[in-house]
């Protein structure tokens, strides 16, 4: 094979059949990138909706369970981050 070669041969398909080539590799791609970005967007919101209930109660609870609410928020955080790396 030389460097003058084409890598691709220049084959005649008709545009329909292309699109549908397209059409059908777009849906291939798309299912893989939901299956890997799916956990990390439900772990992100799921950590973000988790921290805005730990400010909203903040002001509401005493010391002690503040205390709790605060190591509660640091264990399912990482629990949410190990099932995250663990689908993927």
């Amino acid at each position: 094979m030389s460097m003058d070669t084409p890598l691709l041969e220049n084959t005649e398909i008709g545009e329909e059949k292309t699109l549908k080539i397209v059409v059908k590799n777009f849906g291939v791609e798309s299912k893989k990138l939901w299956r890997l970005a799916g956990p990390a967007i439900l772990t992100s919101i799921c950590q973000y909706s988790l921290g805005a209930l730990t400010q909203t109660f903040a002001g509401q609870v005493g010391d002690l369970a503040l205390a709790a609410v605060s190591v509660e928020n640091s264990v399912v955080a990482g629990l949410a981050f190990g099932v995250m790396v663990h689908t993927n």
